[in-house]
């Protein structure tokens, strides 16, 4: 039996260890984007031989690139703007709409960006991005 099978666990038990495992993921994943910020900001990839924090994610820390995207990028916002660490805590934003937003995030509209953003999937984040940064059309060829 593997260490991983939890057929035995009624459905309560299961339901209630689902939602502690997730609130905690939350948390850890706040932490983690904290940890890899700091690293960045202190430029420790350089002393290992890594020339960017990128190299130092995937042939480190063996992150997949989106992976590394996906704490670096929201990680250095997170630094500029540290509520994000608390709505990605709290579960109230996930790290892909921390990235999607983190080019679009100023000290004049990051509360409110923020706030709009909460418990919204990655495509409502999309679209209230596109709503309120539209870019100009494209000539046609």
């Amino acid at each position: 039996m593997s260490r991983y099978s939890l057929s035995h666990l009624r459905d309560e038990a299961l339901e209630r260890r689902v939602e502690r495992i997730n609130a905690h993921g939350f948390r850890f994943t706040a932490w983690e984007l904290a940890y890899i910020a700091e690293y960045d900001a202190r430029r420790l990839f350089v002393p290992k031989g890594f020339p960017s924090m990128s190299s130092y994610c995937v042939g480190h820390l063996h992150l997949s690139t989106d992976a590394r995207y996906k704490r670096i990028h929201p990680g250095r916002a997170a630094r500029q703007f540290p509520a994000i660490f608390d709505l990605i805590a709290a579960g109230r934003l996930h790290l892909c709409g921390a990235t999607e937003l983190a080019p679009y995030l100023t000290p004049e509209n990051a509360a409110e960006l923020l706030e709009a953003a909460t418990h919204r999937t990655v495509m409502e984040i999309r679209v209230l991005l596109r709503e309120r940064f539209p870019r100009p059309d494209l000539p046609t060829r």
